[in-house]
């Protein structure tokens, strides 16, 4: 019994003596442990990026995308039906083919028969017209000797007159001298209608000779058409004819595109195309004797871009002009630019020449902004940016940004040059916290670049 109680107690015991040390040590740490150092309150500054404004002179930039068309299509079709028998050994598709070189002849035997036969009417007709002002000439002179005949009969029947009033001759004698008269009077009249009949005569006949002398020009302009000769300096894309083939009129024989130059429509939006108008003179007027120099005063210019792998070829271009309609589909407006002498500067394997139907990026530059400034999409929080006074505290303004181009907002008012914008993400901004601002560098060298960015060099 002695022994079991012993045990009981003894395990109690131990049980009890861990608690009662951890009691002592903690009252021991508790009344030896050291008072929290006092920190005085310190206004705390976060650190933010920023940039300072300054006016630049900024170029408003839009990028569209279309396809390759050449400034010029022709398409050579047969005006006249015949055989073809020459054809250019250069005459297939995709060969580069200069100004006025022969392409087809076709078989011109019909035109030059067609040539001959109005040259032969033509002679006769002058002949007809030659053989009446002969005539002219005789009837003129037989007219002469016939009046002076007439004259004298009538000087006879003058005296018969006389002499059958005294009964010096007979009723049947003066008859008879009176039907002379009236013979010869008719001879007279007879040859004065010929010579009046001649001057309708010749009119015809002239008539005819004109109109042979046109049928002369049209067989002649047949025979032109005999003979297909390249309009421009030009790359063909479709050959439909071979020597001895026979080529009907109408029948489309070549197609091929100019290589001067060659057009892009590229369509913008309504956003982006006032953004290019942005800095245009708005009292301009294009229907008022400003139509010529439209395109000087509107100051548009562009880059084409074709990428090839990871090449990126560029072109210098112009805005030739503005489309007349509006896309319905998109709700864009289409300009027209012209890239010259797409084949000039080809790099085999580097840069292609602009050839159509290749799709292109197209940037199109507007008039340079003068005094405007650039700030960072990201600075601009419900229409407010948040600004360092000189006491390094925050300030917010309210701003209206004119536009956005690229990650950046073009500023005309509302802000002033010197002003501190914060560019970081500052949260919480409370108005009259310290911050402690740190001029971004970087950021400003991207404003600059973006600010002067322009065409690139010629040789590119």
């Amino acid at each position: 019994m002695p022994r079991t109680f012993y045990n009981k107690y003894f395990k109690r015991l131990i049980m009890i003596i861990p608690i009662i040390i951890a009691i002592l040590i903690t009252g021991y740490l508790i009344r030896h442990r050291t008072s929290p150092e006092k920190i005085e309150n310190i206004d705390y500054a976060p650190s933010v990026r920023i940039i300072k404004t300054r006016y630049i002179s900024m170029q408003p930039r839009a990028i569209g995308y279309g396809y390759v068309q050449p400034e010029k299509a022709w398409q050579a079709i047969a005006q006249v039906s015949g055989k073809i028998v020459e054809k250019n050994p250069m005459l297939k598709k995709g060969a580069f083919l200069k100004k006025d070189a022969v392409l087809l002849k076709i078989d011109p035997t019909a035109c030059e028969l067609a040539i001959a036969q109005i040259e032969s009417a033509t002679q006769q007709i002058k002949a007809q017209i030659a053989t009446l002002d002969i005539e002219k000439k005789n009837l003129h002179a037989s007219l002469s000797i016939e009046e002076k005949a007439l004259a004298l009969s009538k000087k006879e029947l003058n005296r018969q007159t006389a002499l059958f009033s005294r009964s010096g001759i007979s009723a049947s004698r003066f008859d008879q001298e009176k039907l002379k008269h009236s013979q010869q009077a008719a001879k007279v009249q007879t040859l004065k209608n010929s010579l009046n009949v001649l001057p309708s005569n010749k009119k015809a006949l002239q008539a005819q000779l004109a109109m042979n002398a046109s049928k002369l020009d049209d067989a002649r302009l047949n025979l032109s058409y005999t003979i297909i000769k390249a309009p421009f300096h030009c790359r063909i894309t479709t050959v439909n004819a071979e020597i001895a083939q026979f080529a009907q009129k109408g029948q489309s024989l070549i197609k091929a595109d100019s290589t001067n130059a060659v057009e892009i429509p590229v369509y913008i939006s309504v956003s982006k195309m006032r953004r290019l108008l942005s800095s245009v003179d708005k009292s301009m007027n294009l229907m008022q004797g400003d139509l010529i120099n439209w395109k000087e005063k509107l100051g548009f210019s562009a880059i084409v871009r074709f990428k090839l792998g990871q090449t990126t070829s560029e072109w210098r271009a112009d805005v030739s002009r503005i489309d007349a309609s509006m896309d319905p589909q998109t709700r864009t407006i289409g300009l027209i630019v012209v890239v010259d002498k797409p084949y000039e500067k080809i790099r085999i394997g580097e840069r292609p020449p602009l050839i159509r139907n290749m799709f292109c990026e197209i940037e199109v530059f507007g008039k340079p902004i003068q005094n405007c400034m650039l700030i960072p999409r990201t600075a601009i929080h419900n229409s407010m940016v948040y600004t360092v006074t000189s006491d390094q505290k925050l300030k917010k303004v309210q701003i209206n940004p004119d536009f956005y181009q690229s990650d950046f907002a073009i500023i005309r008012q509302g802000l002033i040059p010197d002003t501190q914008v914060v560019i970081s993400d500052l949260t919480p901004a409370v108005d009259g916290m310290s911050i402690k601002p740190i001029i971004d560098l970087q950021m400003h060298a991207r404003i600059l670049a973006e600010a002067s960015a322009g065409h690139p060099e010629d040789s590119k």
